[in-house]
């Protein structure tokens, strides 16, 4: 069985990358994976965040972390695409001081098959600066990885 990750942001910009990974595993017969990674300095500016408790009760509100709401999105976008795509698949979050590691010890640990990344067109100046994500991850891989195309989405 293929096991195929998609690394997502869950912005509209990445759909592709969550359609080709759904597309491929859904041909192949496999299972797919989805993985926000955040970064710490992320969670530390949003602080604690309140909302609604799963009853939906307006008036009773708990403070959850950014990772929480990430993880929970995580797992209700898993839940859609499943349904959208008829496959099976596992969201989650994790928290990330290095997103490439993360996602290489994520694929180490769930015996990924190959990995699909979005490739955002940023500023040459920040390509040569901070280098891309997309590459970084091409480089450490260990298993193939699909680099898909992301273009903002226009509003």
């Amino acid at each position: 069985m293929l096991r195929v990750l998609a690394a997502t942001d869950f912005s509209d910009d990445g759909r592709p990358v969550v359609d080709f990974a759904a597309n491929l595993v859904r041909q192949s017969g496999g299972k797919m994976y989805l993985l926000h990674a955040v970064e710490p300095c992320m969670m530390d500016a949003a602080g604690c965040l309140t909302m609604e408790d799963k009853e939906g009760k307006e008036n009773e509100m708990r403070h959850v972390s950014l990772l929480e709401l990430t993880n929970e999105r995580a797992r209700r976008a898993a839940e859609k695409i499943s349904k959208k795509w008829d496959i099976p698949i596992y969201g989650k979050a994790e928290e990330a001081d290095d997103v490439v590691e993360c996602i290489r010890q994520f694929c180490e640990r769930h015996r990924i098959d190959m990995l699909v990344i979005g490739n955002r067109h940023h500023s040459l100046l920040s390509s040569i600066l901070l280098g891309s994500t997309a590459a970084k991850l091409v480089r450490a891989a260990e298993i193939p990885v699909t680099v898909v195309p992301c273009t903002p989405s226009r509003r």
